[in-house]
């Protein structure tokens, strides 16, 4: 069994070639797209389209380090640096500055939460009944949506919320449906709340290992291997009540924390994460526990 921490300072390694870093770092990155391309395959999208789509992603990230490394913007530098023939540097072009601001919207476009999500999480951090009136003063579902946002009628979020199974209507009452808090495989929501929690997941791991002086995110995973089927079993009902306890006590720190920041100048954003996965070990693996 091991612990994997890419976000600790007993990682880093002296200098390199820059050839063999640059062939370790693109087979690092195969490894890390072949489940994206497995989803990519499955929905329906082929090599080619998925090679087109690459293109303005590349210049994106040439522009966003020209801008972190202070240096000029010119159709050569932006060739270089994204490995793009200049004519689609000028065909795909646009400010640096707008690209920076793409970039830095990238993972709160993918994955904020909806209305819905966030009527949903206040009611878990609230600590109310499961079971609560569809009107009323509070604790009421109307009430609840009220607090999180009057923009939406309360009766649009419940229905959108009974749509994504995570409350069943009763009557005159709500109920929240706990074990099913994440939206069901198949809708745009479930995608979008993979993508956003990837991208941040991948962002946390690539500024860590890009040693860029300051603060360093939490990026860790335990792995181990050689287990039985019960074994794994056990492990992921480990890691699922303690994703439950850990998902309580953070939406209880961060729903009076957004209440008190609210309009606060030079807004953050925060994402806490966990996943655990499970698959046969591969012919030969050698165990390393």
């Amino acid at each position: 069994m091991s612990v994997d921490r890419p976000d600790s300072p007993l990682n880093a390694s002296g200098p390199a070639n820059p050839s063999d870093t640059q062939e370790a770092v693109l087979a690092e990155v195969l490894a890390i797209l072949e489940p994206l391309v497995t989803w990519l395959v499955r929905s329906g999208v082929g090599y080619a389209g998925f090679a087109a789509a690459l293109k303005p992603v590349f210049l994106a990230q040439a522009e966003q380090e020209l801008v972190r490394l202070g240096r000029k913007r010119t159709d050569s530098a932006l060739s270089l640096l994204s490995g793009l023939h200049r004519k689609d540097v000028r065909a795909l072009g646009e400010p640096a500055e707008q690209v920076t601001a793409d970039n830095a919207a990238q993972g709160a476009r993918w994955g904020k939460p909806s209305a819905a999500n966030q009527v949903a999480t206040r009611w878990l951090s609230l600590d109310w009944p499961d079971l609560i009136p569809f009107t009323g003063p509070e604790p009421s579902f109307e009430a609840l949506a009220r607090r999180v946002s009057r923009d939406f009628h309360h009766r649009a979020v419940l229905d959108d919320l009974v749509r994504l199974g995570v409350v069943r209507e009763e009557g005159a009452t709500v109920r929240l449906i706990r074990d099913a808090f994440i939206p069901q495989p198949g809708f745009a929501e479930a995608r979008q709340l993979f993508a956003g929690s990837a991208v941040d997941h991948l962002a946390a791991g690539v500024h860590n290992l890009s040693g860029v002086p300051g603060h360093r995110f939490l990026e860790q995973s335990v792995f181990a291997d050689g287990l039985s089927e019960e074994s794994v079993r056990a492990l992921h009902q480990v890691a699922n009540q303690i994703w439950a306890d850990a998902l309580q006590r953070v939406v209880d720190q961060a729903v009076p924390l957004c209440e008190q920041d609210e309009g606060t100048a030079n807004p953050q954003r925060f994402r806490l994460g966990v996943f655990s996965f499970s698959a046969p070990e591969a012919p030969g693996d050698q165990s390393s526990s």
